[in-house]
């Protein structure tokens, strides 16, 4: 499967300057960042930056995680139209279970599960990025500009423009999108009411006594052969 392949490939990063031994390690040059380092490296400026995953591995994701976490409505969509769970209710299964997994509550948690998880983040902060990116577009046909858009997001103008620039180039980018909602019930016709009848001076059933109660005009009837 693609997650399983996904798994094998994580290694844990290093620098390709990293210090072999202790001399080296003395004598190793420091990188000075620089001003553009900087704001390139600022947390307010720059996305999270993961990479975008392909269109197929997202699909075979999720649909490996609603196989295994989809419950309720959830289970029956999958089941009844292979609907997949929403990104952010797989994520958050699997970090369940590997809570659950680590205070000894739940059954141990596959790297399999983890793998599949993180190409669904992926595929999420994509589409939150694509969205954002939209979403300032069409700030400024509005008629906001960057200052008024830079004032709500509590950042400069400088880094709400850098900012912009960043995530533009991912709308270009393939993504796999999540599936719709579910369609929402067709709406019923409106229920015609009769009009209600004018209030007579009359006492209400409750309020009559058996003695005050005049007695109901008996109806003229046919005398059946």
């Amino acid at each position: 499967m693609t997650t399983t392949r996904h798994a094998s490939a994580v290694q844990v990063p290093t620098s390709r300057n990293a210090p072999t031994t202790p001399d080296r390690a003395v004598h190793a040059p420091q990188h000075i960042p620089s001003t553009a380092d900087a704001v390139r490296r600022s947390p307010a400026v720059m996305s999270v930056g993961l990479p975008a995953p392909a269109p197929q591995s997202v699909l075979q994701a999720r649909a490996y995680l609603t196989s295994r976490y989809a419950t309720g409505v959830e289970e029956f969509l999958w089941e009844a139209g292979e609907r997949p769970m929403p990104d952010r209710a797989a994520i958050d299964a699997v970090i369940t279970a590997g809570d659950q997994a680590q205070y000894g509550t739940g059954e141990s948690l596959a790297s399999a599960e983890v793998v599949a998880a993180l190409v669904v983040l992926s595929a999420a902060r994509l589409n939150l990025d694509q969205t954002e990116v939209r979403l300032l577009k069409a700030a400024q046909a509005s008629g906001l500009g960057f200052e008024q858009i830079a004032a709500v997001l509590d950042l400069s103008v400088e880094d709400a423009e850098e900012r912009y620039r960043r995530l533009k180039p991912r709308l270009d980018e393939p993504t796999a999108r999540p599936s719709p909602p579910p369609p929402a019930a067709p709406p019923r016709d409106p229920v015609t009411r009769r009009p209600r009848r004018p209030a007579r001076d009359q006492p209400t059933w409750d309020e009559l006594d058996d003695e005050d109660a005049e007695p109901w005009p008996r109806r003229a009837h046919r005398n059946w052969p």
